[in-house]
């Protein structure tokens, strides 16, 4: 993300240490269920499925993996809560007692209503998100941060999911470090919210992207910033890498950003060969074929090490701006027209015409459909807080959304 931006973010995110919520993605307050909630999985760690997948076979831990899709209930995924709200079930948002409905039976139920042909169409866009688990951020903004706070809303999530899909395996996204200046910046909870994180998931298996845009926002000028940034990333990687049924990618940076080369020094000195790999394209939208060939470069420098890529909005590629130097390649904040990309799931890209033995599929790091801003420079349109989501942007993608991994004609248009 161009620094610009980045500011910009900055003076707009703050709006969420006031928001006691799940995750950075969900405007809901936070459920008030008593966290204790356990795995029963006290299997042993093993590398090649490292989530546990009964009849795993193969080498890409992602194939099979069943991971969790949340209802509306008891504030669950965001598009679900959207598509309630829509068709006169939003109590259930807020419903904690009793069972809960399981992702499946909800679609179902409201797929079996009348409903007028404006609800329909909304609530079958919104069924393109709901359908796919969504990443719970957890956050040094998180019902205000810090260790027992986080331990609280993680438990929160994984007791939700035991409660309504007990053999599912959860989906996590961090964002524990301060993006602040050109410099790592005083990090007073962190260490206590990464080991509050561990302590909570404990056994369960749990699908983690580690801290979304830790080196797209590095500050490459400044050797003490990258290598402060290098240290953080180090001791949430060297803490997380000791649950016993976690599937972890770091935060790799985006094609249209980063230098690979620079990218892969941070990731060894990060310690990331203690896990799986990394992912791209968090906070971007550029074409998936473009980070592929990116990932392909980072892992021949990192010793073979895997990667995801995000596709939550780049079915139509990025929007360039007009002034790359001053303003950034791409738009970042909202940027018009953008769609869903690829569905997520285990790839390695072959289907596409983009084979690559690093691969190991496409993931949505956030919701589609979470805001950037309130407001974008430029436009007079208003949008959710930054890091909420927006059934506006949300039910754009889904109407755009397009499986393909870059432009015609060289990929084909395939809309879904």
């Amino acid at each position: 993300m161009r620094w610009w931006l980045w500011m910009l973010w900055l003076s707009m995110i703050g709006a969420l240490g006031l928001v006691a919520m799940t995750g950075a993605s969900s405007a809901s307050p936070a459920a008030h269920q008593a966290a204790g909630c356990s795995s029963s999985d006290t299997s042993a760690h093993n590398p090649a499925n490292p989530l546990d997948t009964p009849g795993f076979t193969g080498t890409d831990p992602l194939a099979g993996a069943h991971l969790f899709v949340e209802s509306p209930w008891q504030y669950g995924g965001d598009a679900a809560d959207a598509i309630a709200s829509e068709v006169g079930l939003g109590y259930m948002t807020h419903q904690e007692s009793g069972t809960p409905i399981p992702w499946a039976q909800f679609e179902a139920r409201v797929n079996a209503m009348h409903m007028s042909r404006t609800t329909s169409f909304k609530v079958h866009m919104l069924e393109k998100i709901a359908s796919f688990p969504q990443a719970h951020q957890f956050s040094l903004y998180t019902a205000g941060g810090g260790g027992p706070n986080i331990y609280t809303q993680v438990q929160n999530y994984l007791c939700r999911m035991q409660h309504t899909d007990p053999s599912a395996a959860a989906v996590i996204t961090t964002y524990f470090i301060k993006h602040a200046g050109c410099n790592s910046g005083s990090q007073p909870n962190f260490d206590a919210e990464v080991n509050a994180l561990k302590s909570a998931v404990g056994n369960f298996p749990a699908l983690i992207f580690v801290e979304e845009d830790a080196i797209d926002t590095i500050c490459w000028r400044s050797p003490d910033a990258v290598s402060g940034r290098a240290a953080l990333l180090k001791y949430e990687i060297d803490q997380l890498s000791q649950l016993p049924h976690a599937l972890l990618y770091v935060e790799g940076g985006t094609s249209d950003a980063n230098s690979p080369a620079k990218v892969a020094r941070v990731l060894d000195e990060a310690d990331a060969y203690k896990i799986r790999g990394f992912f791209t394209n968090d906070t971007h939208f550029n074409w998936a074929y473009k980070e592929i060939q990116y990932g392909n470069k980072i892992s021949a420098l990192t010793h073979g090490l895997h990667f995801v890529v995000d596709t939550r909005g780049d079915g139509n590629g990025p929007l360039l701006n007009a002034d790359p130097v001053t303003q950034g390649i791409e738009q970042l904040c909202n940027p018009p027209g953008r769609a869903l990309g690829p569905e997520p799931g285990a790839s390695n890209g072959q289907s596409y015409g983009m084979y690559s033995p690093y691969l190991d599929g496409f993931v949505w790091v956030t919701t589609p459909g979470e805001s950037a801003s309130p407001t974008c420079p430029g436009r007079s349109q208003h949008y959710a807080a930054s890091g909420i989501f927006d059934e506006g942007i949300a039910i754009g993608y889904a109407s755009r959304a397009n499986d393909r991994i870059g432009p015609s004609p060289r990929f084909n248009s395939r809309p879904w």
